[in-house]
This record gives C-alpha cells, structure tokens and sequence, in this order.
C-alpha cells in the first residue's frame, strides 16, 4: 500500500509466477515436464526470471567430417593439482600431460635405464634382463586420495595403482583366473574408492577406499585357514596362517549384468548414486543405480525438444560417444555434459531431484562446441569439463549463440478490485527489454467473475522505463543497461476483477525477462480528489484529465511514499545497503570494506554491545570475529568466550614478561654484626651483597687474561673488546641480564624513585643522600652499596625496564585456514591488521601471527583447541605449492619408496618377524 491507500497484486518468485497461464495449460504443470518444452515461456531458476523458452544452436558438421569412432575413447582424469593423465592411442602407454610445464610426456611404463658393466671383481647379470612386453590398457581414474587407477586388459586382467603423492612403481591387482574383467572406464567415488565398469562382460565393479573390491555376501577362498606346525609351550591362543581370500565379481546390480544395451562411461554422484550411459542404437539413457540396485527406469537422454528448428520437419537422436559429471553446488543442480557421437557439440542435462528422491535430465540450451576433438574423453574437473585437442586437454567453453521461440503469451490469474466498477491504476514490471524485444500488455475487467471470460482483452500502451527506478520506497535499483522498472498506465480497465496478458517477443535472437509484476488499484484520481466537479462534467475530457494527472501523482506518491517509510533508513535491517555506511558514521565507526552486507548488518544491530568492550581483548575478538568468521551470527556479541577457547587470541606481553623474585629492601645495617648470604647458586641476587658480586667479577677478569682490576662492578659496558665481551658474559651469567638502562632512562628512573618514597626524606633515608628535589637523583653507573639503593637498581632493571618495554603492546594469533594457500593466509592478515589498527587503544602497538590448530612434529598434544579432521592424504591439508609463493614445512612431502612400500619388509622401519600376508595384491 502507498502513502494514497492503493494497494497492488504481486507476481513474483516461481509458485506466483506458475499460477499464471500460457496456451490454456497452467505453467507450474508445463515446467514439471522433465524435457523442458512444455511451454513456451520458460522459468529461469538462476535468476528467477520468467521469460522465452531458450532453444538449442545445433553445430552442423561439414560434409567431409569424419565423427570420431567408439574404439577411440581413452580413459583420461585429471589430478587435484591440475595435471592430465590419459591412455595413448597404442593402448599400451599412459600419457601426463604436466599443470606446470603443459608439456605431455610418458607417464608409464617408465623407458629402462642401461644395465651398468660390472666392475672388476663384481657381481653382475651373467644375462642382461629382457624388457618385459607392455601390456593393453583399458581405463582410467584418479580416486579422492589421489591414487592412479589404470586396468589391464592381458595377460593378467587387474588394476595397476600408482600413488601420485609418494611416486615410484604401480601395485599390481590382479584378477583371479577365470573371472572376466575388462576394464573400459573408472570414475571415482566419494569416498576414496572407484567404480570400474567392464563394458565387455556389463559389468560394474566396486572398489573401497583401499582398492578392494567391495560385495555383498561371502568370500572365495583361494587357499583355506593352516594352522601353524610351531605353537606356545606355555600354551595361549592357537597360532594359524589365515585363508587367502578374494571376494568374488560383485556388480552394484547385486551380482546381475548391466540392463543395459551398450554401456559405455560410468560417473558417481556426491550421494554415492552411479551413472551409467547406455549407448543405444538410435537413443542414448542414462542408469541410475544405488547400494546395487537399479533406482527407476533408465532416464533418456533427449534434446530433440530444445533444438533450434525443432518441429515435423527436424528430428535428431542423441547417440553419446562418452559423458561427463559436474557436482553441482547448493544452489546449482548436477550437470552431465554428454558427447554427440558426431564428435562436434556437448549436450547438457541438469539432473533434478523429485520429491520421492527419483532423477530426471532435463535438457538444457547451452551451446557446447567441440573444436577438434580427438575422441579419447570428455573430462569433468574443477566446475567444468575439458576435452582433448591433438595430444594435450583443453577446457570445453560454452559459446553464446542465443536462440529463443520468437513469442510467447501468458496470462495472470484472475486479480480481485474487491470494489464493483474498480479504476485499475498502472501495471510495474521489473523486467529486462533489451533491444529487439518487446512485452505487449493487454487487459480486460468485468463487474463480474463469470463475464471476465466473455470480455475481450484491449491493449494496452508501450511499457516505458522509470527513470528514478522502482515505484517502492529505498528498491535497490536493477543494474544493467536494459533492466529496470517498466510502467504501464491502465487505459480502459474498470471492473472488479481483471486479468493481464503478457506477451514475449523476441524475434528469435533474444528475449524479454520478466522478475517481478505489481498491479495497482484502486487509482487515486487528483480530478477526484483535488479538482472542482466542473472539470469532471464532459467525459471524454475528464477521462484525458485524469490519466494526464496520474503522471504527476506517480511522481509525487514515489516521494510521499519515501517520507512515509523513512524509518526503514534507521534499522539496520531494513535499511538499503547504500545507507549503511550512512547509519555506521552515527557511531563516529568506519567499517571495514571487505566486509560483506550481512557482517555490516550485524555489527550495527550489536554496535552498542560492541562498544561495550571496545578497546579490551575482548573486544578486539568480536571485530576479529565479524571481520574472519566464515557464518558470523549474534553469538560474537552475546556469548562471554573463555579467552583459552577461542580461535582468536589475544596475547598482552606485559602478562609474558618474567621478573624475579625480590625481597623488600633493608636499611643498612652501619653497626653490628650482619649477615651476608652466601651464593647457592649461579645467580646473584642483592641479598648476597656487593663485595660477592664485584669478587666474582674480578675472577671473570683474571679468567680472560685481563690483568687490569677494579674496585666495582660498571653497570654499562666498557671500553675495549676483551673487557666488553667478558662484562657481557658475566652479566648474563652472573645476573641472568645485561643492564640495560642509559642515561635516556634518567627520568623514568628519577619517576621510579618518587612513587616508591613519595618524599625526598624518605629517599635520602634509603639511600644515604642529601638531595633536595628527586630530580637530583642521578641514574647509578656503578653498582650501589648495600641496601635499599642496590635493591632499588636491581627491581629497575629487572622489573620496571621490562616491564615498561613489553606495556602497552599484545600479539593477535590467529588460526591458519585450513587448506589455505599463501595467497589468502596474507589477505586474512590484512584484513586483521586493519580491524586491529582502527579498534586498538591508540597507545598501544601490536603485531598479528599465525598458529597451527592441528598435530605438529615436535608439538603433538591434545587441547581444547586441536582440530580432529580429515587424514593426511586429504585435499585440505595438502595445499598444491607453488614456487616464489609458499614456504618450506607448509606442505605435505611423502617418504619415496620404498620407505612407503607396504607389501614387504623394509629395514630400519619394520619389526624383524614373520610378516603374514593378507593379498595387499589380488591373485
């Protein structure tokens, strides 16, 4: 409702939107139709935009293509770190194609170094070893703990696995005699493990995250349980060898074939769900398969619908040649990117979940070239696919070429005036009309909801573009050149109810969008309301009056309208991002630019609580935390956080600072029999006395070769070499520090000396002096005699100088990111150094370190902040290092074999002992 009492009817997000009509079929029905065609006006999800249906370029190939064939697929993946491993077009070799270098070089099998001649009186070959012939490859994978996973195809059907991290040799797994198994394509699981599918036999195969192949019922039994011929004499458990196993060819189908005519590539989703593509005769599906069973029918994959020309004349089958997977992210579905067997475009399918949990593909518009494309494999990584181009991979790039239907109609529900012969005022869409397209709006109106259906739609002028942006108080204005708020003043439109109909034109090359529509009603007529009836007397001229003066009450409502919902400014809120900033200079608070909206709402809903503590630790963590945290929330605020606990410390180096223990002091004893304390150890202390100090100085002295004695100790160092570095040795020996006050120190001293004694008779008391004024009190070069002047020298520089030095400054640490490279380790340090700077008390100085909150060599302990996460092969804490920008003891290096070497003894790391075998190896 506006500052005049008119209200409006909204359309807006997809149930408002899907209430609405097109061809006489609901569209909410028409976009549950999983090909995408239902309708010709189509929902944009992303942007949340009605607008055309987006049709399909299809790519033409040249007369003299010649498609890639089915035998030319290759297993191909791509590691963590960006590098391409394939296998050659010979089927013998494994290609890699280098993330540093981009140059492809042999990755397997490794050329054989030159046998050394032995030397004389040596041991060597009586026959030189013959290079053993390279054995047929068949599929590819690379598994989440960055193993290699290449199958054999012969003599010995298996799986050859090579640790990426760690290097050196493949494992050899190989599959028992009489099992078939041939491996056609590997794609890894989220887990750790793989899926291999065996196109030959249709089979899919199963393996854990230690490469074992994972069934549902028992083992076969490759050789049986022995027990040992040695046992204990004093008795105890029976020793025995135990049984070789092998578990036995389990298919995710529960040990059924693939219902599947030619299966040809295999993907795993997030949830652990498989796909495999079928590839038929004329149609391609896809098999959707969970904990080994079928889930639904195959999905078929169909772009017929969508393709530009579509119609009785046009037809086109999808039959695949190889597929991709793209993990979708909270707000983006899974995409399968599939090849046409043509070899020259990608089709893509956006798989949707229904509310049972059942799959569909849907279709989508995006044109998908494939410029050369050798047909060895599509390759799903990073957010996106690549494909391979000559002997390297190169990323497959969507191209625009826009293709829409050239126009679509859709109507609104019906709208209620709740008023008989209600005035409808003006329609406002928040749309996109770019050039070569158009909306045409028309309307009808009745008195009644049964004569709607019976009244003819009129047409309504040409939407024209606000220029002052929406019609609703403190809108965000839409960005883009096109885009804005579209208004339309209602011509004819009287009646109680009414209905709009929209029409879309593009003409084939682009599209208007529409996001948002207000009806407005009832219009508050100026001729109604402010005019004399005189000027409402001749129709035709009242009618021209009226719509004349709804320009300028457009204009001055959008005014009244602000002042109106002024309040809106003064919560944060509610208040427009552009007012922020506006609402933090009320508090004298700049706020940090980085920061996001919802951290700059949420430190001013808390700005009192926040100023509460400003200054203190504990207000420097709830900056940090607003300025670092990943989801920051009300609890920065609100919760009293152990300072032990937290992840943002706050270390004050005066708390750091070590003093030692010291006596009050004494008057001098000037007659009598008094005690001196006798050294007990290293260190002396004023109790030992000045005589002690100086005699164990002069011992120093002679001890160096320094024949020159002295009848007190210097308290600053002297002149010449020797002397010094002895003085400098002795004090840190005999003292436990170097004395550090000069003559700048006088005032700080004379400072000391007056809160201590108040009054300058108490000091010439202490210390046997006849000063007038503490400002005659002179720094001591030499050491003091017993007594309170000794001890008063001593507690100034082993307290006071410290103390002084470490006041006033602190250290902020904070937690290194997991998995973070250099790169944001220095943006989180930026950051933190301007929160602190501006929220510091202004005395102080400050510097910002790391920690690490995970076992360390040297630092392993358990504390309430150690991080129990992932194991060491995990992504996250093995950041990929770069030359020039990471540092040493930051990354992750793996012992080379065979210090790594599981599947035999190595010496110097494992217990010398009978090793059993549980068949690491397949046999």
């Amino acid at each position: 409702m506006d500052a005049n009492g008119t209200r409006f009817h909204l359309l807006l997000g997809r149930a408002d939107w899907g209430r609405c009509s097109s061809e006489g079929r609901p569209l909410a029905e028409a976009w549950a139709d999983p090909s995408g065609t239902g309708a010709d006006v189509a929902w944009d999800a992303i942007r949340a935009e009605v607008s055309l249906r987006a049709e399909l370029f299809r790519f033409l190939a040249a007369p003299r293509d010649v498609p890639p064939k089915l035998e030319d697929r290759r297993g191909a993946a791509r590691d963590r770190y960006g590098s391409f491993y394939w296998i050659d077009r010979d089927g013998l070799t494994v290609k890699v194609m280098s993330s540093g270098s981009r140059a492809t070089s042999t990755f397997w099998p490794v050329a054989p170094s030159e046998v050394p001649a032995p030397a004389f009186g040596g041991f060597g070959p009586a026959v030189a070893p013959s290079t053993p012939a390279p054995a047929p490859l068949g599929g590819l994978g690379i598994t989440g703990h960055h193993y290699l996973v290449v199958g054999t195809l012969a003599p010995s059907p298996g799986l050859l696995v090579f640790d990426l991290h760690s290097g050196g040799p493949p494992v050899k797994h190989v599959w028992p005699a009489g099992v078939p198994f041939a491996p056609w394509d590997i794609a890894a699981t989220p887990d750790g493990g793989a899926v291999v599918l065996d196109r030959e036999n249709r089979r899919l195969w199963r393996l854990d995250a230690e490469l074992r192949v994972v069934r549902l019922d028992g083992d076969s039994v490759l050789s049986a349980e022995v027990v040992e011929v040695f046992q204990p004499a004093t008795g105890g458990p029976q020793r025995r060898v135990p049984a070789v196993t092998f578990p036995e060819p389990v298919t995710l189908d529960a040990s059924l074939p693939l219902s599947a005519q030619d299966p040809i590539s295999v993907e795993v989703l997030t949830d652990g769900r498989v796909l495999v593509l079928d590839r038929g005769e004329a149609k391609s599906f896809l098999g959707v398969y969970r904990d080994g069973q079928p889930e639904g029918e195959p999905l078929p994959l169909e772009v017929e619908g969508i393709l530009q020309g579509s119609g009785p004349a046009f037809s086109y089958a999808l039959v695949a040649h190889d597929m991709a997977l793209v993990p979708g992210t909270e707000k983006t579905p899974h995409r399968v990117l599939v090849v046409g067997r043509d070899g020259n475009q990608v089709f893509a399918f956006d798989l949707h979940v229904a509310e049972d949990g059942t799959l569909s593909a849907v279709p989508q518009p995006e044109y998908l070239p494939l410029r050369l494309f050798g047909g060895k494999a599509l390759i799903g990584a990073g957010g996106g696919a690549f494909y391979d181009f000559a002997d390297s991979f190169v990323p497959l790039v969507p191209q625009r070429r826009p293709r829409y239907v050239r126009e679509a109609t859709l109507r609104t529900p019906v709208l209620d005036g709740r008023a008989p012969d209600c005035a409808w005022h003006r329609v406002m869409l928040d749309a996109s009309i770019p050039p070569g397209a158009r909306i045409v709006i028309r309307t009808r109106a009745a008195n009644e909801h049964a004569d709607l259906e019976a009244t003819p739609f009129m047409e309504e002028p040409t939407p024209y573009k606000r220029g002052g942006g929406s019609e609703q108080p403190f809108v965000t204005e839409a960005e883009g050149p096109h885009r804005g708020t579209f208004e339309v003043l209602f011509q004819r439109a009287k009646g109680r109810y009414a209905q709009v109909e929209l029409t879309l034109v593009g003409g084939g090359a682009t599209t208007p969008r529409i996001h948002a529509l207000r009806a407005w009603y009832p219009r508050f007529s100026y001729l109604a309301q402010y005019l004399p009836g005189l000027y409402r007397q001749d129709a035709e001229s009242a009618s021209f009056l009226d719509r004349f003066l709804a320009n300028v009450e457009g204009l001055f409502t959008s005014i009244e309208d602000r002042i109106a919902a002024a309040q809106v400014l003064f919560d944060a809120r509610s208040a427009p991002p552009e007012a922020l900033d506006w609402l933090s200079s009320w508090f004298g608070v700049a706020m940090d630019p980085a920061w996001d909206e919802p951290r700059r709402r949420l430190f001013l809903r808390h700005t009192l609580d926040f100023f509460q503590w400003r200054g203190t630790p504990r207000g420097l963590r709830m900056a940090l935390r607003v300025a670092l945290d990943e989801c920051p929330d009300d609890s920065i605020f609100t919760e009293d956080e152990d300072p032990t606990r937290s992840r943002f410390r706050i270390v004050e180096r005066f708390r750091s600072a070590r003093t030692p223990f010291l006596v009050p002091p004494e008057l001098p004893q000037t007659e009598g029999i008094h005690t001196v304390a006798t050294a007990t150890s290293s260190r002396w202390e004023p109790s030992q006395g000045r005589a002690q100090l100086v005699e164990r100085y002069r011992t120093a002295l002679t001890a160096a070769g320094v024949t020159a004695l002295t009848e007190s100790f210097p308290l600053t160092e002297p002149a010449g070499a020797t002397v010094s570095a002895v003085w400098r040795s002795f004090t840190q020996e005999a003292l436990g520090f170097i004395p550090a006050a000069t003559s700048t120190d006088a005032p700080v001293w004379r400072d000391f000396l007056a809160r201590r004694y108040r009054n300058i008779t108490a000091l010439n008391a202490a210390h046997v002096t006849t000063l007038t004024d503490f400002t005659q009190a002179a720094l001591p070069t030499v050491l003091p005699a017993d007594g309170p002047a000794q001890s008063d020298w001593y507690h100034f520089e082993t307290v006071v100088l410290p103390v002084r030095a470490a006041a006033h400054r602190f250290t902020v640490v904070l937690p290194v990111p997991r998995g973070s490279a250099a790169q944001e380790q220095r943006t989180r340090l930026e950051q933190a150094m301007r929160v602190v700077a501006v929220e510091k008390p202004a005395h102080t100085v400050f510097d910002v370190k790391f920690y690490w909150a995970m076992f360390r060599v040297g630092e392993a302990r358990l504390g309430v902040d150690t991080l129990i996460d992932l194991g060491s092969r995990a992504p996250e804490l093995m950041p990929a290092m770069q030359l020039g920008r990471e540092y040493l003891a930051e990354s992750h290096l793996a012992p080379r074999p065979p210090q790594d070497a599981k599947d035999r003894q190595i010496l110097g790391r494992d217990a010398l002992g009978r090793r059993e075998s549980h068949g690491s190896d397949i046999q």
